[in-house]
């Protein structure tokens, strides 16, 4: 294959991978349609040399062993659950997220720099898109909008943007590293816009109303901050946090708008939902407390394997779909292996990410960004749904290609920060 032609499907595919996870808002679907079509992009510009260097550290890595581990200690559970098909179908859905990961870490593993740089461009530009298309969503209350981003079974509901906000929350560290990399860099553009696009998708995050995103992004903003300040020499003066404090402020007047002030008061005011339909927190604390009682009414078998992927739903007292808490989803469907093992994974992949932090500024929005999913995870949807599953995939693959420093740069540039 040509020079040109194998850069013309390398720039395809860094187009198609940047703005498969902003798409999210359109369903996955679409989401996966568009990630599908990059990795193959990708894929096919790949060298046979260099690819066999790649899968061979692809099997002879760390996280690929925990998730193996993972894997097998959840078809465990699969097995001695009550509903065992069921179980195995969504666990092979497990499987069709690990090779798509994989795929994933090849491709972008073998994608040169100049097509790196044009992912994360597009990765930038649709999430500043994303938070456009949220923006108008919430604020005109256009039916049509509505119908065409959410379907029209949530068109109507003033929940349909949740989801949004906790995205948001791992997809904006990478944004704002982008922006503060240009702006740095003198790029005049990118110093015009970067504190305006910075503070338009925390009010996006805001205006969205899903409160674990909320807090999601919140944790992962303040780590991004403190890492940005102390290995990149970001610097906030009281202006700055004034600014952001008002841009929060302005988020929930936002919302108060769209939705009506005594709605937003009671999503803001934990405890004002005491007495409104199910309790606090949209009823996730009596979700819990079901959760709960079903680990403790496990078997010592079960306790150690979990009961199967999905299977919480079909259980006496159940309520919702799923535990709305990875963590008690964990010990409930995978047991206390699945659970532990996966623990292990995300303290790992921190550590590493906290590493990169120090040498690179996307080290520092990866860290964020698992950080974020992991807080907004302990309140939102099931850490079985495979788009919002995927999207951890994707920020820790990315993470990994742009984040990683060697040591010798990071000697030269503690040598030049001496000279």
């Amino acid at each position: 294959m040509l020079f040109v032609e194998k850069l013309l499907l390398w720039r395809a595919s860094a187009v198609l991978i940047g703005l498969c996870m902003p798409l999210i808002i359109v369903g996955k679907s679409v989401l996966g349609g568009v990630l599908l079509l990059g990795l193959i992009a990708g894929l096919l510009a790949t060298k046979d040399e260099s690819l066999r260097t790649t899968v061979k550290l692809l099997f002879n890595n760390t996280v690929t062993l925990l998730i193996v581990a993972f894997l097998v200690a959840a078809i465990a559970g699969v097995a001695l659950g009550p509903y065992p098909l069921q179980a195995l179908e969504k666990w092979f859905q497990l499987i069709l997220v690990t090779l798509g990961a994989g795929l994933l870490f090849i491709t972008l593993r073998e994608m040169p720099g100049v097509a790196l740089e044009l992912l994360l461009k597009t990765l930038a530009i649709g999430t500043m898109v994303l938070c456009g298309l949220a923006a108008l969503d919430a604020l005109t209350g256009s039916l049509q909008l509505a119908t065409a981003l959410h379907g029209a079974d949530k068109a109507t509901t003033p929940y349909r943007l949740n989801f949004v906000s906790s995205v948001l929350a791992v997809l904006l560290p990478f944004v704002w590293a982008r922006l503060y990399l240009k702006a740095r860099e003198g790029e005049p553009f990118a110093q015009r816009i970067a504190l305006p696009l910075a503070a338009l998708g925390l009010f996006v995050l805001v205006l969205a109303g899903g409160r674990a995103g909320w807090v999601g992004g919140l944790v992962g903003t303040l780590a991004f901050i403190w890492l940005m300040g102390r290995y990149h020499g970001l610097t906030l003066h009281r202006k700055h946090w004034l600014q952001g404090l008002g841009v929060l402020i302005a988020g929930l007047l936002a919302y108060g708008l769209a939705n009506g002030f005594g709605f937003m008061y009671e999503r803001v005011n934990i405890l004002a939902e005491a007495n409104v339909g199910r309790g606090m927190l949209s009823g996730r604390t009596e979700v819990w407390a079901a959760a709960w009682a079903q680990i403790q009414a496990l078997s010592p078998m079960q306790l150690l394997y979990g009961v199967g992927v999905m299977n919480y739903r079909d259980l006496p007292g159940a309520i919702d779909m799923h535990p709305h808490n990875w963590a008690l989803q964990l010990l409930l469907e995978t047991g206390l292996i699945g659970f532990t093992l996966f623990v292990v994974l995300m303290l790992y992949i921190l550590t590493k990410f906290w590493l990169y932090a120090r040498g690179n500024l996307y080290g520092a929005a990866a860290f964020a960004a698992v950080l974020a999913f992991l807080v907004a995870g302990l309140a939102n949807t099931s850490i079985f749904r495979w788009d919002w599953l995927a999207l951890l995939a994707f920020v820790c693959m990315l993470g990994y290609r742009a984040g990683w420093s060697r040591p010798d740069q990071k000697m030269r540039r503690k040598a030049l920060r001496k000279a």
